[in-house]
């Protein structure tokens, strides 16, 4: 992933269809034009599934394997699932950056000032604080993935926590690796749902342990965790937007334009 730096003039250069228009945009994609044919492309695609599904049951089954750790050492244990963590962040980042190079723009207001730094080779750099809860819009399936390289660009990639849908724990390899990773589930019913987020947070609250993996001041802090929070629910679509309408409707209140009303 290579980052830009924000400029009047870059902003300029994007060129938006007129409505009614053909939809078609005088200026190339910001990704630049298409370098591969449908037959490449269909063969990257092949490629990217089954590499990524490979390392996906390979750091499943490492989570299994380490799981008896639970017994004998917890500080062990729960630095080990950082370390897979870690692992599943190497690969969500090397996934993009081979498959679909991603330029990225970022910017800040005074409050993250000194905390992002542009490296002389193009990367990025951040120093956001160990302890921090990350809320995000949900515009596309994929912009986890942006959040997770933010957590990496700050050696935090390794204690990412979120909160998500419950039907997302039953996807195969995926969903036990999640558990693993002790993210929230949500089942969308306050009655289910509040005792185990009141549970799952207070326990993110007060979490200590020692270990390799327990922070740069070891077991004397709380153990360093980004918190990832959708307050949408969902990702932004035709249906979701019908949806948010009606919500807003039923409950007296106006409905947003770009994102969806959290529920």
């Amino acid at each position: 992933m290579s980052l830009r730096k924000p400029s009047s003039s870059s902003a300029s250069s994007q060129s938006v269809p007129e409505p009614g228009s053909a939809g078609l945009a005088t200026e190339p994609h910001p990704a630049g034009r298409v370098k591969h044919g449908n037959f490449v492309q269909f063969v990257r695609l092949l490629a990217a599934i089954s590499w990524t599904a490979l390392v996906c049951c390979v750091i499943n089954v490492s989570q299994f394997l380490g799981s008896p750790l639970y017994f004998i050492s917890k500080d062990y244990y729960y630095a080990y699932m950082s370390i897979t963590k870690q692992w599943f962040g190497f690969l969500i980042v090397t996934m993009t950056q081979w498959f679909s190079p991603t330029t990225i723009r970022i910017s800040g207001d005074a409050s993250v000032r000194g905390q992002m730094v542009k490296t002389k080779d193009g990367r990025l750099e951040t120093r956001f604080p160990e302890r921090l809860v990350m809320i995000a819009n949900h515009q596309l399936y994929s912009d986890w993935l942006y959040l997770w390289w933010i957590a990496y660009t700050s050696l935090m990639h390794g204690h990412v926590f979120i909160i998500l849908k419950q039907s997302l724990k039953y996807i195969p390899v995926i969903g036990p690796g999640m558990m693993f990773y002790g993210f929230i589930f949500m089942a969308r019913n306050w009655a289910k749902d509040r005792p185990r987020l009141q549970h799952r947070l207070q326990k993110l609250a007060k979490s200590r342990h020692g270990g390799p993996m327990s922070g740069k001041r070891g077991s004397d802090s709380l153990d360093p965790m980004w918190l990832m929070i959708y307050p949408e629910g969902t990702n932004l679509s035709g249906n979701t937007r019908k949806g948010s309408a009606r919500w807003a409707e039923k409950q007296g209140i106006n409905d947003f334009e770009h994102v969806l009303l959290p529920r």
